[in-house]
């Protein structure tokens, strides 16, 4: 997680990420955990102590958890098994933070909450638009396989290359994550050298 403190100096953290519109395929359901501080140092501790635990990086800002639900139909017809039906419906639980005293924070704080909180969404919404994609590449992936002289064959073809292509969807999240990393840190490092250079 990256301090507060380092994110304030960022004045357009909004534009980090592009929120991509996500399918009818994708079911979105948004939490939250609710913070309390008056200081960078304080609202860094709240996240710690209530944030979202994300697997491999521990206490974070906010989280998407994705479930991927396959709907997939076989049928025998004339010595051969064909898919049926190739559906791919995606579960997206997002969770994000809520400061319960806002209206209390000094001005400069305020705004930088604002611009975290509207990064969080932003950034959480782009995960949810990966996983819509993915799971429709994985529907026209497994529409488009051959039939198989019999459905156990044809199961297994399909339970082999759903499992490729989901691997290939969790690549690209570890992907963004580290991308966003880079750019924030890229910015971050510009945002001092401007402030210093200022008399």
């Amino acid at each position: 997680m990256i301090a507060l403190r380092t994110l304030a100096k960022i004045a357009l953290l909004s534009s980090l990420a592009s929120c991509t519109s996500v399918g009818e395929r994708t079911l979105l359901s948004v939490g939250y955990y609710d913070i309390k501080g008056s200081s960078f140092s304080e609202l860094d501790q709240q996240i710690l102590l209530h944030g979202p635990t994300v697997k491999g990086v521990g206490k974070a800002l906010a989280a998407t958890r994705i479930k991927m639900v396959p709907d997939i139909r076989f049928a025998q017809k004339g010595g051969k098994c064909f898919l049926t039906k190739t559906r791919v419906n995606v579960k997206a639980r997002v969770t994000l933070p809520r400061l319960a005293n806002q209206r209390r924070l000094k001005k400069g704080l305020r705004r930088a909450w604002r611009n975290l909180e509207e990064y969080a969404r932003l950034h959480e919404a782009v995960h949810v638009a990966i996983a819509d994609h993915h799971a429709l590449e994985i529907e026209k992936a497994l529409a488009a396989m051959p039939p198989a002289d019999n459905c156990e064959t044809l199961k297994t073809n399909a339970r082999i290359l759903a499992a490729k292509l989901l691997e290939k969807h969790e690549l690209d999240q570890l992907k963004f994550d580290a991308t966003e990393k880079k750019r924030i840190k890229s910015l971050t490092v510009e945002r001092t050298k401007v402030a210093e250079l200022k008399p």
